[in-house]
């Protein structure tokens, strides 16, 4: 696989780390929002967390267009594994190594975010919870 598809993939990955790290922050103030019972801020906070969302989509949206562009079709799954939290193919490529360290991490981080997001959601709908 070549250093730049790799790259643009790592590229891809840590602005969709940076912007996983506002999204937990976001929350992370809605959730103190919330317990000091600031409906004001919450609506704001809600509303603020939309843009890294929208942009967390467009960075998915462009690493799928990179894998179908991509001509070599066992690159490109091999690529797939690896952002789908695969090791990557070859031991000792550093750069794969990196990308797959991130994609590591931004699960981690996602899983989180999406716990605290479990928790409010059944605190402010309680029996109407998306997670019920």
């Amino acid at each position: 696989m070549t250093e730049k598809v790799v790259m643009d993939a790592l590229v891809q990955m840590k602005r969709t780390g940076n912007l996983l790290n506002e999204l937990e922050d976001l929350t992370q103030q809605l959730a103190q929002a919330i317990d000091r019972n600031d409906q004001v801020s919450a609506q704001m906070l809600i509303a603020m967390r939309e843009e890294p969302l929208g942009k967390l989509q467009a960075a998915d949206k462009a690493l799928r267009e990179q894998l179908e562009a991509m001509d070599d079709r066992e690159e490109a799954a091999q690529l797939a594994a690896m952002l789908n939290g695969g090791a990557p193919p070859k031991a000792g490529e550093q750069m794969e190594q990196m990308l797959c360290s991130q994609v590591a991490s931004n699960c981690r981080r996602l899983k989180q975010i999406q716990e605290l997001d479990r928790v409010l959601n059944q605190r402010l709908a309680r029996e109407q919870s998306a997670y019920q």
